[in-house]
């Protein structure tokens, strides 16, 4: 019994090692480091959201040969290309961007398709809310199964710091193909996040009476790339006509008329938006000029807008600007002494009433989606890698990607993954008459993280101008990679399942010697067969055995107990936690007791068969094995 308790603890106790980052982390008692790893952990030490994008990516897509990405793992792993590109990046983003320039020079070694399925994979997985709460936001993540992250982390969204521009998620589409699906206005939706809440109110305000031009901007690699570096509309307005003025060629940067529109009523909003202030907010008052507002008021006509100054400066929040007090100085304009309102022109349109523009003026003085900020800001955890600023609450825009999303694959049945690879011909039979190949010792075990399937590597070659011995040999050969926690005690958990495995075996078949010995009379030992013999020798010998394995399991129990219960300074100190291995440890205790104390009460109380009786023996000899005797008659 306590044989299959053993074997059966091995897998939550390896589980739980396994679930031991390689980082350091002295408050949590991890000690060991990356660079200590028995294998190479290629992601050890990587931002957060890279390791937790990958480990949530693996378990549910490719630990079993039914995860739809298994393939494409199985072969990722043994890219050494593709390895030699982990080992540099620093993010799924920018993991994709070095194949993307390892590409754009076929001269250097290139990646397996396979290698891009499941890097991009890992990206999807880390940058949109639609395929899972684990990694990004709005709002708070989760951790359920698959647990991925530690557990500080448990409600922290870890990959919402990471970095991806409008233009990586376009240059992704033609890379990654269908399953990018939504990467744009995901990556949109993440820069959205970062601006302020008038910027986000604004947005929203447009949004709502725009939702088509705002989806087309959002999926825009020019009008977003000035979205995400301004952090005001009078900021994208002045951006724009600064690019415009000055390039070489105006007409190699295009802003699409959707954009204008969409900006142009989210300016509207900023000038009456509570949390636009004209006064004390920088990002508003860094760029206000009066040639710039009158270049937004001239621009914005084309959208039936009237944006004169007296219609402008009639607005609550721009009414404080420098502009206006300048325009109308010692007075406030109130909105009866305006002729025309920048909203006039939504009068007589159905369903954009002016209960409508009153909605959209309370709503963005919220956070734009009128969710409450309830998220805890991030914190910095010792011991882990060093991450940047996090940016949380953002509104996931997977749903508002258009079908032109698939137009670099051809429809979303087209091949844009990669078909698979043929089987290499086999080789000629070795001919023994040539020079063997010159190989080099296995290398570690190379591996994304810890527990993984990996790589290891070894160099073949064969001297110049010499013909050698087919088939070449392997230069690479999957691996697992081992845990890298300070608890090296998985083998003396198998030994003593098998330990105590092969005491029981071996004490039933004794049994079964026994019951047939005591069957047998007088008569029967007239004439001495060969069985007879050997089940003489069978029942004279094995008692000897199961004495010696009950001081073998003695020693194996003891180590269990040292390693999981007794405080011993810092080594094996992560074998304390599991508590698998802590009642297993316990167990073996009372299951030791237990058999000694039996085997003393049979030594004591019950008379020795005939069959176990030896000649007189030395005395050294008895001294020798008075251990073994009281443990058993």
């Amino acid at each position: 019994m306590y044989a299959a308790w053993a074997f059966i603890s091995y897998t939550p106790i390896d589980e739980f090692l396994c679930a031991i980052p390689g980082e350091v982390n002295i408050s949590n008692g991890w000690t060991v480091g990356c660079g200590n790893c028995s294998d190479t952990l290629m992601l050890c030490d990587k931002s957060d959201c890279w390791r937790h994008a990958f480990n949530l990516t693996w378990q549910l897509d490719a630990a079993t040969p039914n995860g739809a990405f298994y393939g494409d793992f199985q072969e990722a792993a043994l890219d050494s290309t593709c390895n030699s590109l982990v080992l540099t990046a620093d993010s799924p983003a920018s993991m994709l961007t070095s194949i993307e320039d390892r590409r754009a020079n076929p001269s250097r070694p290139q990646v397996g398709q396979a290698c891009v399925s499941w890097s991009c994979r890992v990206l999807v997985r880390a940058t949109m809310r639609s395929l899972g709460t684990h990694l990004t936001g709005p709002g708070i993540c989760t951790n359920d199964a698959p647990s991925v992250k530690e557990p500080w982390f448990a409600t922290e969204c870890s990959c919402d710091d990471m970095l991806i521009t409008m233009a990586q998620a376009t240059s992704f589409r033609s890379l990654c193909g269908a399953m990018s699906t939504g990467l744009r206005s995901a990556v949109f939706e993440r820069h959205l996040s970062k601006k302020d809440q008038c910027y986000q109110g604004n947005m929203a305000a447009s949004a709502a009476l725009n939702p088509i031009e705002y989806s087309e901007f959002a999926n825009d690699i020019n009008c977003e790339s000035l979205f995400e570096n301004t952090g005001s509309t009078l900021a994208w307005f002045s951006a724009k006509n600064y690019l415009l003025a000055n390039l070489p060629d105006p007409t190699t940067y295009t802003i699409a008329p959707y954009c204008r529109k969409v900006m142009c009523f989210a300016f509207v909003d900023t000038l009456s938006n509570a949390e636009c202030n004209f006064t004390t907010n920088a990002v508003l008052t860094d760029v206000l000029t009066a040639t710039l507002i009158s270049e937004i008021a001239t621009e914005c006509q084309a959208e039936n807008l009237a944006l004169t100054p007296l219609s402008m400066c009639a607005l609550s929040s721009f009414n404080e600007s420098s502009y206006c007090k300048t325009q109308f100085p010692g007075r406030r304009l109130d909105d009866a002494e305006i002729s025309e309102s920048p909203w006039s022109f939504l009068e007589g349109l159905e369903p954009f009433s002016k209960a409508l523009r009153q909605n959209i003026s309370s709503d963005s003085s919220g956070n734009g989606t009128g969710v409450q900020d309830t998220r805890p800001k991030p914190k910095v955890h010792p011991g882990n890698a060093t991450r940047k600023e996090a940016v949380v609450e953002f509104d996931g825009m997977e749903a508002l990607a258009f079908v032109e999303d698939f137009a670099d694959c051809g429809g979303l049945d087209s091949s844009c993954s990669s078909d698979r690879r043929l089987q290499v011909t086999p080789a000629p039979a070795t001919t023994a008459a040539l020079q063997e190949y010159t190989v080099t010792p296995w290398s570690s075990c190379i591996c994304y993280m810890q527990c993984v399937p990996g790589v290891m590597t070894r160099s073949v070659s064969c001297p110049a101008g010499v013909t050698c011995q087919e088939p070449k040999p392997s230069s690479a050969q999957s691996c697992v990679c081992k845990h890298c926690s300070d608890c090296d005690v998985l083998v003396f958990v198998l030994a003593t399942a098998a330990a105590y495995g092969a005491t029981g075996l071996i004490a039933f078949l004794l049994w079964l010697g026994f019951v047939m010995v005591a069957q047998l009379e007088e008569d029967d030992y007239t004439e001495m067969s060969c069985g007879l013999k050997c089940l003489g020798c069978f029942c004279k010998f094995l008692p000897i055995v199961t004495k010696i394995m009950t001081y073998a399991t003695m020693l194996l129990i003891v180590v269990l107990v040292v390693t999981a219960l007794v405080p011993i300074g810092e080594l094996y100190s992560d074998c304390k936690g599991s508590t698998s291995f802590t009642q297993l440890a316990i167990g073996g205790i009372v299951v030791w007791v237990v058999q000694l104390i039996v085997g003393v009460y049979m030594h004591r109380n019950k008379p020795m068969p005939p069959w176990l009786h030896t000649a007189q023996s030395s005395g050294a000899l008895k001294l020798i094995c008075k251990p073994l005797n009281a443990v058993g008659p």
